[in-house]
């Protein structure tokens, strides 16, 4: 394994995951791993994946080739979809585009 690569990442975050638009804002940092924040990107994924079905992606002629959508990392790691209006509005959104593979 190489060791110049890092073992933990520091995150900024709201102290409060829970907070509604009204409440103050308060970001803290917090470092996690690097193998811990894999692995829940990699469940994220997994759960994205389950909900374009190959079948739902194509409508007579046309068919879905891409797919946007903006997530956000939670202090504790969690990614999670941003609803509607926030994409665009949280600077520290994650911007995922998923292509897709052409069939051989």
């Amino acid at each position: 394994m190489d060791t110049n690569t890092p073992n933990t990442i520091d995150i900024i975050a709201r102290e409060d995951e829970n907070l509604s638009r009204g409440d103050r804002l308060e970001v803290v940092s917090k470092t996690l791993p690097v193998s811990e924040l894999r692995e829940k990107f990699k469940q994220f994924m997994s759960s994205l994946q389950e909900i374009i079905e190959e079948d739902a992606a194509s409508s007579g002629p046309f068919h879905l080739s891409e797919v946007q959508f903006s997530a956000e990392i939670t202090g504790s790691g969690d990614f999670k979809l941003l609803g509607i209006g926030l994409g665009g509005q949280v600077s520290n959104a994650i911007t995922f585009t998923m292509t897709r593979k052409e069939k051989s």
